[in-house]
């Protein structure tokens, strides 16, 4: 099994080589380093060019989701690691997520654990999610840097949802666990670093968005142990960040009450 490694950035030339570098100081080397510029004005193309070992696509600015996807397509390799710019791979986490896809070889995607670093503080992070259902309650995983996907799986879905603004990576988390199984394991694999530049800083539109994928996943259909698990879903959400009370939208109350047969 082969490894790419796709690197989406923009506006973070101060971040990239510290990346790319990770990727390189893998134990099991990848196969491919793939840095996709999505429209930047600083010089995160020029970074890129000092790795002969980099292969850069650079587009106009179309979002993260597409910058993962123009990767994802550029990309040969049999399994595929999306690292944001801003974070870092642990040396371990190529070999680590071949060894869990050796032991799960139907999986879509396998995941690890990473480490969440906010100044001087450091810890680490891991939640084994086991099945879709989980994966409706909470998007346990939370951090993409720590999961390897299957290449040809994530491409038969069509990749990452453009429309998303955030939360693509949950998106698809559940739309490929609801077809198939995957895996995890306990070794730490990666480094996310909290800072001001961080997308989810803005918790209004990280709700908003959390609602939208969750919009999607009632409508794609729910069992009745899978709506409770979605039901479950957003006390666990409002613990996290919302302090109203009060459900967010009418669509979602609206969802609710057809679904258990209420008018």
């Amino acid at each position: 099994m082969s490894v790419a490694i796709v690197i989406p950035c923009f506006r973070q030339a101060q971040f990239l080589a510290a990346a790319i570098e990770s990727a390189l100081d893998q134990t099991a080397a990848a196969a491919e380093i793939i840095v996709v510029d999505d429209g930047s004005d600083d010089d995160s193309s020029e970074v890129a060019r000092r790795y002969r070992e980099v292969e850069l696509i650079r587009q106009d600015n179309r979002g993260l989701a597409a910058a993962r996807n123009a990767g994802l397509r550029q990309a040969r390799a049999d399994k595929i690691i999306f690292l944001d710019a801003d974070d870092r791979l642990l040396p371990s986490a190529v070999r680590a997520g071949l060894e869990c896809f050796a032991q799960e070889p139907a999986a879509a995607f396998v995941y690890g654990a990473f480490r969440e670093v906010r100044g001087r503080s450091e810890h680490q992070r891991f939640v084994r999610a086991e099945s879709h259902t989980d994966l409706i309650r909470c998007n346990w995983i939370a951090c993409v840097d720590a999961v390897m996907f299957d290449r040809a799986k994530l491409l038969a879905i069509g990749g990452f949802d453009q429309s998303l603004g955030m939360c693509e990576d949950w998106d698809a988390f559940l739309r490929l666990s609801r077809t198939h199984p995957f895996g995890s394991h306990q070794e730490a694999v990666a480094v996310y670093f909290k800072h001001d530049q961080n997308m989810s800083n803005d918790e209004t539109m990280l709700l908003h968005w959390i609602d939208v994928v969750r919009s999607k996943e009632l409508e794609r259909g729910l069992d009745a142990e899978q709506l409770e698990a979605w039901r479950e879903g957003e006390a666990i959400w409002r613990s996290f960040y919302d302090r109203n009370p009060q459900p967010r939208t009418a669509r979602i109350r609206g969802a609710i009450s057809r679904l258990l047969g209420r008018r």
